[in-house]
């Protein structure tokens, strides 16, 4: 186990300004600690690794190209201090491989809405000319503020194979040594190829695969003997058709993997396609941001169909319990700055005689008079970066809510449906 030099040991600080608290996560990669910076009191992730190790040098190098993609995390800081190169980047939450842990299979939805984040995300990281190289769900996570969002992360023996807007810097090649983690590393990877952009694809496949049915045809091999791990998963994974593979699945899994199969290393993914086939494999309506460890609205009696009554709270509660709700609020967005608050079971469940409130910023306005309001100021404390109404009003049109009014309105928030 790698520990920190000695002079860290009191305080742990980097940077001058990240103090550490304790460590979250180890591996060959290094440590993963949790920090705090001294001043904002914000929390971060502090990785390090041994100064005569490149991996993290490769990570901020392709971090850097990627600040400001979707679902790839803020890099804050790199540096070396006392022989340790040393990161530090935004907090995340619980990955993937935490939540197979707790639920063993995780459902069809909970699949493919991570899947369709994923594909968009690895969009992204390919138009910049970056392929991952080892996606497996440990190098999934999903966010700390919104557990809804997907992030990609460990970068550590990602490459850059052409700059943006150009066309391949290195050809394909073969008889390369074997990238990735043996489970999810596609076909080509085993056999020795340059990895592409397709690959990543595959190898997410079979993570999402893994993730709904707990298993892949190629888990715990017996009697293997002397043999090379990688080589006989490799043989098992080739061996493996497409259609036994995706036998339990939905026909959308086995049209995603052979189009891939159908690729060349230099052709560029159609991921608009890809989402498009994958979305026929349920209904469109279920792509709700729900997911197993996300927070659920409480039913209506009598209804069997769960509601999203968004941004919105029931009537009739009293200071003290509408405060109760914002103790158990979270992110149904893919934005990092709203909140939506939901009220505990009891309270959640409106009185069909009384109107729920909606939120409005200015409760005075005389056409909403007739409307029991919430005030912005009463619930909603994320909202600082969105100082006018205006911007409040158009954060919240990002969210998937369907106003009746599409008018913008510099002086309050319109009633809507969901």
């Amino acid at each position: 186990m790698k520990k920190l030099p000695s002079s860290y040991l009191e305080p742990k600080i980097f940077d001058n300004k990240y103090i550490i608290k304790q460590k979250l996560s180890s591996g060959s990669f290094g440590i993963v600690y949790l920090a705090i910076h001294k001043v904002t009191r914000e929390e971060v992730a502090v990785k390090l690794e041994k100064g005569e190790q490149e991996t993290l040098d490769r990570e901020v190098y392709l971090l850097t190209k990627l600040q400001g993609v979707q679902g790839i995390t803020k890099l804050y800081w790199f540096g070396s201090e006392q022989n340790y190169n040393v990161m530090v980047i935004e907090i995340l939450g619980k990955d993937l491989g935490y939540y197979i842990k707790q639920y063993k299979q995780l459902s069809l939805k909970t699949g493919l809405q991570l899947l369709e984040q994923l594909i968009t995300i690895f969009s992204f990281v390919h138009n910049k000319g970056i392929v991952h190289r080892d996606l497996k769900p440990e190098n999934i996570m999903m966010g700390k503020i919104n557990s809804a969002q997907a992030f990609l992360v460990d970068f550590g023996v990602s490459k850059q194979i052409f700059d943006q807007g150009k066309h391949m810097q290195i050809p394909f090649r073969d008889k390369k040594s074997f990238i990735g983690t043996t489970r999810y590393a596609s076909i080509a990877a085993h056999r020795g190829y340059e990895i592409g952009r397709k690959d990543d694809l595959e190898s997410l496949m079979y993570v999402i695969i893994y993730l709904i049915l707990g298993k892949l045809p190629w888990q715990n091999l017996q009697n293997i003997g002397d043999k090379d791990r990688t080589i006989v998963v490799g043989e098992v994974k080739m061996q493996t058709t497409i259609s036994q593979l995706c036998k339990d699945l939905p026909t959308g899994f086995s049209e995603y993997l052979n189009y891939l199969k159908g690729l060349k290393y230099q052709d560029k993914p159609d991921y608009d396609l890809l989402k498009k086939i994958m979305r026929q494999c349920s209904d469109a309506n279920s792509y709700d941001n729900q997911f197993e460890w996300t927070d659920k609205i409480p039913e209506k009696p009598g209804e069997t169909k769960q509601q999203s009554s968004f941004l919105a709270v029931p009537s009739g509660l009293n200071d003290q319990q509408r405060q109760g709700t914002k103790k158990q609020s979270y992110m149904g967005s893919q934005s990092s700055n709203i909140v939506k608050y939901i009220p505990s079971y009891q309270e959640a469940i409106p009185i069909k005689s009384q109107p729920q409130k909606i939120i409005v910023s200015q409760p005075h306005i005389d056409v909403l008079k007739q409307i029991d309001t919430v005030d912005f100021d009463d619930i909603e404390e994320n909202m600082k970066n969105y100082p006018t109404l205006e911007q409040k009003f158009l954060r919240l049109k990002e969210f998937d809510a369907k106003f009746k009014d599409q008018c913008i309105s510099h002086s309050a928030i319109h009633v809507f449906d969901h």
